[in-house]
């Protein structure tokens, strides 16, 4: 999960960012698509593939994997549909690199397991991190509901052991675990938002800004800030141009007419 409000990926040392940096460049091409429709937004999905069409790509072909999974292994716990859980993290799809994971994993287990209070970096397809994960597992400790739904999470965002923080950065990297934890934080924020009678598109809007802005806030607050273009980089970026919200948002619409929904 990335915040709203960009800092660098990670408080590692400059060797790490070097390293980190470099690897921004790489991206898989791949075959699949999702239809360009005539008109779009300029802060938009198929905007912003536009200028990042290996990005894309890789993206698309890592939902398809993804939508594959989710719905056997969320049976009984996440959404009943699973382009609605995946558009909400499609933009962090959009950012996903294997090889860029794969050092960032390292340098959290490094420096997450030596300090509690550093938040990690974003890991994982849904890039979440470790301070996030630690929120949703003491919602779910909280909830007697949620506990019994998600137990593979349910640790009260215990970090005093370097086996739970270790065990936890664990889960966000794993495919399983990162769905539990995408599943976790829809249900929370429906509940926590009072999102059960809007609209799909317009909950998917709200939950896409929390995942992006920050479960903390209050509805009011998402409202306003889902609005505002601070997508790729944060909102004091230059190269910001999308809007998080709106590429999710896009993203579930070309999902729903690819399937012949409305």
């Amino acid at each position: 999960m990335k915040a709203f409000f960009r800092l660098p990926r990670c408080g590692l040392p400059g060797f790490f960012l070097l390293v980190l940096f470099f690897c921004l460049s790489c991206s898989r091409k791949q075959e699949a698509e999702l239809p360009v429709p005539s008109a779009y937004r300029e802060n938009g999905l198929y905007s912003y593939a536009a200028g990042h069409e290996g990005a894309f790509r890789s993206a698309m072909a890592l939902y398809e994997s993804l939508t594959q999974d989710l719905p056997e292994e969320q049976e009984g716990r996440g959404p009943e549909d699973p382009d609605f859980a995946l558009a909400i993290v499609f933009p962090e799809m959009l950012r996903y690199s294997a090889f860029r994971n794969g050092l960032e994993y390292l340098a959290t287990c490094f420096v997450y397991g030596l300090s509690p209070s550093f938040g990690g970096c974003t890991i994982g397809h849904f890039q979440m991190n470790a301070a996030f994960a630690e929120t949703i597992e003491r919602y779910v400790s909280l909830s007697p509901r949620l506990k019994s739904t998600y137990p593979s999470i349910d640790f009260a965002g215990s970090n005093r052991r370097i086996r739970d923080r270790m065990q936890r950065v664990g889960r966000i990297n794993d495919r399983q675990g990162e769905a539990d934890y995408l599943a976790a934080f829809i249900a929370i924020c429906t509940e926590k938002f009072a999102l059960d009678d809007m609209a799909d598109e317009d909950r998917l809007v709200l939950l896409a800004t929390a995942y992006n802005a920050g479960m903390s806030r209050t509805r009011e607050e998402l409202e306003q800030v889902s609005v505002l273009d601070s997508y790729p980089s944060g909102l004091n970026s230059a190269g910001s141009r999308w809007n998080y919200a709106t590429i999710a948002l896009e993203f579930y619409q070309g999902r729903k007419k690819q399937s012949g929904g409305e």
